[in-house]
């Protein structure tokens, strides 16, 4: 299950780490009501009831999604919050199978590390770029997940404070305020108030006036200038940020994906900049920038990387 907070994705994946079964998508909005969580459940059981595959041969579920996430315990702080029990109790009890819950970030980091990338770098930040901003951190080939679950909180540093724009967490001047797809969002918004000709204005009026941040990035591939210089002014800021990661944690690769990586140069050149301008040179010089290589099957592919890290902890303790 690959879970963001507008849509909810499920397939079977076989052994092999191979999609058997069409990837089905809903709509919902993720919050901490009791009925969006039923909403998920009955999904996930008709796409599993749809599939023809016989109940005995479903190992396990694994669920990417965004939120402060304790995994260990499988208790979500921020979503389908409710009730006394935590959310993988909540899960399996519903489904009956092993759940296995991951924050988004660090789900997609390890399956990009594990399926994506073919170098055999050992300490890997991945930094993927949606509506929020999560990091996922490796390091010596393990995800590292803090003492509490909470590490990778990275876009929640209030690193801007000429910023006066309030984040999501109630704080002014964090990264994910300024370079989010919520950011971007807010962005194109003035930039189509300001010229509703464009080809982003286009693009949105098509998208029943609805902006996201795909549309922002597919008007910025198609030549769009506003569109261009809004993911250009988000990668400065990222890049700003991701200079403190380098200069703390000096990692062999940084992978930049989600659905705002999908502009490619527009966003990778920027960053690039930024990283020359604010990381010392010694530190970053061996640090290779790398886009995503899973593309849309990364969150799905991050659920499965989360079973097959975690389906043999009992067996092997």
């Amino acid at each position: 299950m690959d879970i963001n907070k507008f849509r909810v994705r499920a397939a079977i994946y076989n052994s092999s780490n191979e999609c058997i079964t069409e990837a089905e998508t809903i709509k919902i909005t993720l919050n901490n009501e009791k009925e969006t969580f039923e909403q998920i459940c009955d999904f996930i059981l008709n796409h599993k009831n749809n599939s023809g595959i016989p109940d005995e041969k479903i190992i396990a579920i694994g669920i990417s999604m965004p939120g402060l996430i304790d995994s260990i315990h499988g208790i979500n702080h921020t979503y389908l919050k409710f009730g006394k029990k935590s959310l993988v109790e909540n899960f399996e009890a519903r489904l009956e199978r092993r759940v296995f819950l991951e924050n988004d970030a660090r789900a997609m980091t390890l399956a990009e590390f594990k399926f994506g990338q073919k170098d055999n770098y050992k300490n890997v930040l991945g930094i993927f770029i949606g509506w929020g901003i999560g990091l996922g951190i490796i390091i010596d080939g393990k995800i590292y997940q803090g003492a509490s679950g909470f590490a990778g909180e990275f876009s929640h540093s209030p690193i801007f404070e000429s910023s006066d724009i309030t984040c999501t967490c109630g704080k002014k001047g964090c990264l994910e305020s300024v370079a989010s797809g919520t950011a971007i969002v807010r962005m194109a918004r003035e930039a189509i108030a300001t010229d509703s000709d464009s080809i982003l204005s286009r693009m949105v009026r098509e998208n029943n006036n609805e902006i996201e941040p795909f549309l922002v990035v597919d008007a910025a591939l198609a030549g769009d200038q506003r569109a261009i210089t809004i993911l250009s002014e988000v990668g400065l800021d990222l890049g700003r940020g991701i200079s403190i990661l380098i200069q703390l944690l000096n990692p062999e690769m940084i992978i930049i994906g989600g659905s705002v990586a999908e502009a490619k140069q527009y966003l990778i050149t920027p960053i690039q900049q930024a990283l020359n301008i604010y990381s010392m040179a010694k530190a970053r010089e061996n640090t290779e920038l790398a886009l995503y290589k899973l593309g849309k099957e990364v969150g799905l592919l991050g659920g499965v990387a989360v079973v097959n890290e975690k389906i043999f902890d009992d067996v092997l303790v």
